[in-house]
């Protein structure tokens, strides 16, 4: 009998510890809560452009078309062709910008061109040519942006949808003299507050 109780003493002091040892490592959980949490700032991009930093933007060109160098009369344009792609510079602003202000530099030649036309800005080819311009801030060209970096505010619909950027340019050639034949191009800084 000895044999016996030899053989199931340790079979069951083995079993003793293994249901003492289970029940002290037991399982369990551990619930709570995950908050999540992004800030969205008011702002403004070029429409169909990834967003950008505050500096770089590219608004397109005021493409006045290709005229005789004899022309006399006014032209008119509009941004195109900026970030966004082909077509109309159109910008987007979240729907809580209801307003911005736009700042229109004089260019690389402000004042220039005087005898051939008006405008405060001029558009240069080669070293003496010019050709005078406007930009102004309505279609209807009766608000022109400063060239003293002065802003000019503009009110949005405030929707969240793309609009044209409110920049509209215009040559008013009133000398029938002719100009030099080339292509004439100046460079203005555009920058938008809200």
């Amino acid at each position: 009998m000895r044999c016996a109780i030899s053989k199931i003493a340790p079979a069951l002091l083995s079993a003793a510890i293994g249901l003492v040892a289970s029940h002290a490592v037991a399982a369990g959980s551990l619930a709570g809560q995950l908050n999540a949490q992004m800030t969205l700032q008011a702002g403004c991009i070029i429409s169909g452009a990834p967003g950008a930093g505050p500096t770089g933007a590219n608004f397109g060109t005021l493409n006045f078309g290709t005229q005789p160098a004899t022309f006399i009369g006014i032209l008119t344009a509009t941004a195109s062709g900026g970030a966004g792609g082909a077509g109309a510079t159109q910008i987007l602003c979240s729907p809580d910008v209801i307003s911005l202000s736009i700042t229109v530099s004089g260019g690389n030649n402000a004042g220039q061109g005087g005898s051939v036309g008006i405008g405060s800005r001029a558009m240069k080819m080669g070293t003496s040519g010019y050709l005078p311009y406007e930009i102004y801030s309505d279609a209807g060209m009766t608000n022109a942006y400063p060239t003293s970096a002065s802003s000019v505010g503009v009110t949005l619909p405030g929707t969240g949808i793309a609009l044209p950027l409110p920049i509209y340019g215009r040559i008013n050639k009133t000398s029938p003299a002719a100009l030099a034949s080339g292509t004439y191009t100046d460079v203005v800084q555009v920058t938008l507050a809200w």
